[in-house]
């Protein structure tokens, strides 16, 4: 007996008007990662979030550009940047494989930005992300002070952000 409570898929008024589609659909999770064991943990829920939405998943990987108070008298040397960036694209490749274990629909993108904050909005912002999956550097103490972290720095995120610690 189901007194007084209807089902909305089964009430006489939903057979007339298919549902709509709901604004908090996730279509497109976007999950930074540096590689650190505190990103690969917030990859691994990105992943499962993605595969129980069905969306797609991409991971972004950004190098970080140097500034000028990273550079000696003489500069940093072409090959040391390249290779930064040949190790970085080896290491989000093969997460990239990883994550393909668990999900197909995985894709990855790697940048170069002086501020990160900044291109992970951009990026969410063009991707038209649903979500960002992110995790915090892990530091504590006066690192935390100094150097605090992008995930705590993403109010203007164009989507909500899900901070996994």
């Amino acid at each position: 007996m189901s007194e007084g409570i209807d089902n909305p898929a089964t009430s006489k008024d939903s057979m007339n008007h298919p549902p709509s589609k709901s604004p908090s659909t996730l279509r497109h999770i976007l999950a930074p990662t540096d590689f650190s064991p505190n990103s690969e943990k917030a990859v691994n829920c990105a992943i499962q979030v993605a595969k129980l939405v069905g969306a797609k998943l991409t991971l972004l990987h950004i190098v970080h550009e140097p500034s000028a108070l990273d550079y000696a008298m003489q500069g940093i040397p072409f090959d040391e940047t390249q290779g930064c960036q040949q190790k970085a694209e080896e290491k989000l490749t093969d997460q990239l494989a990883k994550a393909k274990l668990e999900y197909q629909n995985v894709d990855s993108i790697q940048t170069i930005a002086l501020h990160p904050h900044d291109e992970i909005t951009k990026a969410a912002t063009d991707l038209s992300a649903d979500l960002l999956v992110l995790s915090r550097h892990g530091y504590k103490g006066w690192r935390y002070a100094s150097f605090g972290s992008d995930a705590e720095t993403l109010d203007d995120a164009p989507c909500p952000v899900l901070v996994i610690c």
